[in-house]
């Protein structure tokens, strides 16, 4: 991760390549609040304020200066607070293709496949579709034939998993979507208006919009790149930036929890989706600049998980996990948890809510956690800091201690890896939901570990939990 500088200044932020410097704003203010009153940038709406359709998808783009690369993502304007996005750039539909620089591709196909009717969501699919596809052209994959991404069918199909449509049909829709993939077979695809019935595949390949990945435009202006460490100045804005686990433990410590004054931890905001904020904050303390925060490392004994990883990194470093060969349970357990948390919330969610967020809602309020029930299941132990230092429990103990105190704060999650041995462990996962691919919270979810070894007349139980 990114370090960020001691100074302070404005929020500062592009939208659609446009410089914004705001000197003071109220920090609960959500980028999509911001984006519908104060700019002319429209296309994203504000349908459940839960981060639940994906009609306020954005794009945001982040700089690390350390290794020169751009982060893409897209995130839920209408939780994603305006004050973490400093130093960021957003783009939106009308960034991304326009009646006066032209339309992206997206957007034509999106248009020629009959894609979109009241075309209520369909900006915020568009961001959703283009946030999968830059990011798919950026890896290592080979490159795909002229006119093509590097997508493949099915990762474009599942780029829009978290977009809810209640008038096209999601027919026309992936059908555009997959239009982009490499191995599609253009001949599967539905009715539009390129293509004459006759035309052969060469031919219906030439008459689709072009794309060319290598044109995709800048999503992160240079003029930016000097701002993209800079923290808010916190005598202006009632939001601080910790940047070690001492600076954090000073701030719970100082003037600005005391006296009475509220305060709300900040990683992703995406639990406002879920539980609705009533009250307004004094001050907000973000906590994804602390670097013991953000880690994922695993060795021998296990995997350890900063707090504030959001749930897709870990789902993106548990695959490339069980590519290593570390174990037939560690491969096991990796597969098995990635597989099982992609069907938590959606894409645009995952990208931002954290793990340590996750599990402390389960703790506080009892939320119906997948990612808690996983860690039951997998023995996992978690670290705390609180005012006398540093404490360490099972999740179990600290799921069955009272509601943590706003000052405690938890650190980091451990999963331990069973040694392999004569015995053979297995780990199994279960999710039963409104929507069986994600995107719902879970009727009931379940997770087993058991050691079992073989005898004579067949299988012994040796543990199961």
């Amino acid at each position: 991760m990114e370090e960020r500088q001691k100074k302070g200044g404005s929020l500062v932020f592009a939208v659609n390549g446009e410089r914004f410097e705001l000197p003071c704003i109220d920090p609960s203010t959500t980028l999509l609040q911001f984006l519908r009153s104060q700019t002319c940038f429209k296309s994203p709406k504000l349908g459940c304020g839960e981060g639940g359709c994906g009609a306020c998808v954005v794009l945001v783009s982040k700089y690390d200066p350390k290794l020169k690369k751009v982060e893409d993502f897209s995130v839920s304007s209408c939780l994603t607070l305006l004050c973490s996005l400093n130093g960021c750039s957003i783009t939106t539909s009308e960034g991304l293709g326009n009646t006066r620089d032209g339309f992206h591709s997206i957007h034509e196909r999106f248009a020629g496949f009959h894609a979109s009717q009241c075309g209520f969501c369909t900006p915020g699919m568009c961001m959703s579709f283009f946030s999968t596809l830059v990011n798919a052209d950026k890896g290592n994959k080979p490159d795909p034939p002229p006119g093509f991404s590097k997508l493949t069918s099915s990762e474009a199909e599942k780029a829009i998993a978290g977009n809810l449509c209640r008038c096209t049909g999601y027919r026309p829709i992936a059908d555009a979507c997959k239009t982009f993939a490499a191995d599609i077979d253009i001949e599967d695809l539905g009715f539009n208006a390129f293509w004459k019935k006759g035309d052969s595949k060469e031919m219906k390949v030439s008459k689709l919009p072009p794309y060319d990945p290598t044109k995709n435009f800048n999503t992160y202006p240079e003029f930016l790149k000097s701002e993209s460490t800079t923290n808010l100045d916190s005598s202006r804005y009632p939001w601080y930036t910790p940047v070690s686990i001492e600076d954090l433990q000073s701030l719970l410590n100082s003037n600005v929890t005391e006296n009475g004054a509220s305060f709300k931890l900040v990683v992703g905001n995406t639990g406002t989706g879920y539980y609705k904020e009533t009250q307004r904050y004094d001050h907000y303390i973000d906590l994804r600049y602390v670097p013991e925060l953000s880690i994922i490392k695993r060795d021998q004994a296990g995997i350890d998980i900063g707090a504030t990883v959001t749930i897709y990194k870990l789902i993106s470093f548990l695959k490339e996990e069980s590519k290593i060969n570390f174990g037939s349970y560690g491969k096991l357990v990796s597969d098995k948890l990635a597989y099982h948390m992609e069907k938590i919330a959606s894409p645009f969610v995952r990208n931002s809510a954290s793990v340590g967020g996750n599990l402390v809602m389960a703790q506080k309020n009892g939320f119906p956690s997948d990612i808690a029930t996983l860690f039951l299941g997998l023995c996992a132990t978690v670290s705390l800091m609180t005012r006398h230092g540093l404490v360490r429990l099972t999740w179990e103990e600290l799921l069955l201690r009272p509601p943590l105190d706003s000052r405690i704060v938890l650190l980091s999650v451990s999963i331990p890896f069973k040694k392999d041995k004569n015995s053979k462990f297995l780990f199994e996962t279960y999710r039963a939901a409104p929507r069986p691919h994600g995107n719902a919270l879970a009727y009931v979810n379940a997770a087993f570990q058991a050691d079992v070894s073989f005898c004579q007349n067949g299988f012994l139980i040796n543990y199961i939990r």
